[in-house]
């Protein structure tokens, strides 16, 4: 990497570590550290050295009169009554205490930079096509992750700290309540912040949505902020977000157990979610994009599937095995479907 590069990948990093990126910037930083392990490493520790320097410590809590008797205790100073001599003593103790501060983030800046006392690493769970993964964070909040998704978070934000995941592809949350503490799903379309709520957040592609099922939840996506109220469901489409109420919400959250619900919906729309799932692709001729259907599936495997489409509709399915030069099969095989 380059001098110029690297400037702009760290102001890249300050922007996302400030909360001052934007949906676009925060895509283009997990695509970064994606790249390469070397660039997991560096966020990693420029994210350290950033926790260092930013101690979530208020001046104004620091009980300077305590401090004082005590620093007078351990050197056998007697308490002098003089009233001069007490304000410089409590001078004295302000200034210490500010003083304190920069000295306390400079040790941890060089205890992170030479790694005295490393923080462990960021942990992400990932899962395959076709299956689900259920855990609980350090935090005590739930998650449940859905096919071909993964989800980054800190072993250490169980503690006083921020709360934040990365995520790519599909997750459940419960997120356990704490006003002080906000939890934010970071994805690389939007940013979703909660403070004790349940929510489907579903981040395959830029037609990134949110649904909530009870409390409240703050989207941010671009510059837009928006608040999304139980049984509100926002989606994106070309960018721009749309919001819509009084929605059935298990349509977008019985995944979680299994199942898929489609009710009028456009075959293409069914394909384009049927493939974030299942470990294929889809062609549809464009004369069948919108044929909607009506449907349920609780487990079906892909050619059940693909039988259930052609009962139901004039469409021919087909199952076309990729090959490779060395005639193995691809892992990605292909679904055309086509008018009879």
């Amino acid at each position: 990497m380059d001098h110029n590069e690297n400037n702009q990948t760290d102001i890249l990093i300050s922007r996302y570590l400030t909360g001052n990126a934007s949906a676009q910037e925060i895509e283009d930083l997990f695509r970064w550290i994606q790249l390469d392990g070397n660039n997991k490493k560096y966020f990693q520790r420029q994210q350290d050295i950033w926790s260092y320097l930013n101690p979530a410590i208020n001046i104004k809590d620091i009980d300077t009169g305590s401090a004082e008797k005590k620093v007078l205790r351990k050197s056998g100073i007697m308490a002098e009554r003089h009233p001069v001599f007490r304000k410089l003593l409590v001078l004295w103790s302000r200034i210490a205490a500010v003083i304190a501060l920069p000295l306390i983030a400079l040790a941890g800046y060089l205890m992170a930079v030479h790694g005295a006392s490393p923080l462990p690493d960021d942990v992400t769970i990932a899962t395959e096509f076709g299956s689900l993964s259920r855990t609980h964070l350090p935090d005590g909040t739930a998650v449940c992750l859905n096919a071909n998704s993964t989800l980054t978070y800190s072993p250490a934000m169980n503690g006083k700290g921020t709360r934040n995941v990365m995520l790519q592809g599909e997750a459940y949350f419960e997120v356990k309540a704490d006003a002080e503490h906000p939890f934010k799903v970071n994805t690389p379309y939007m940013t979703v912040t909660a403070t004790g709520t349940e929510f489907n957040v579903n981040a395959y592609d830029s037609s990134a949505s949110v649904t909530l099922i009870n409390g409240r939840v703050n989207v941010g996506v671009e510059n837009q902020s928006m608040t999304l109220n139980p049984s509100e469901h926002l989606s994106l489409a070309d960018g721009r977000a749309v919001i819509n109420g009084h929605i059935d919400t298990e349509k977008y959250c019985c995944w979680k157990d299994g199942m898929l619900i489609f009710d009028d919906e456009p075959l293409v729309n069914i394909c384009n979610r049927l493939q974030q799932m299942y470990n294929v692709e889809f062609d549809v001729a464009p004369e069948l994009a919108s044929l909607t259907f009506r449907m349920m599936l609780n487990g079906e495997n892909i050619s059940e599937i693909m039988r259930f489409l052609e009962l139901a509709a004039p469409v021919r399915c087909e199952l076309e095995e990729r090959k490779t030069a060395g005639e193995t099969a691809s892992s990605r095989p292909k679904v055309r479907i086509t008018p009879l």
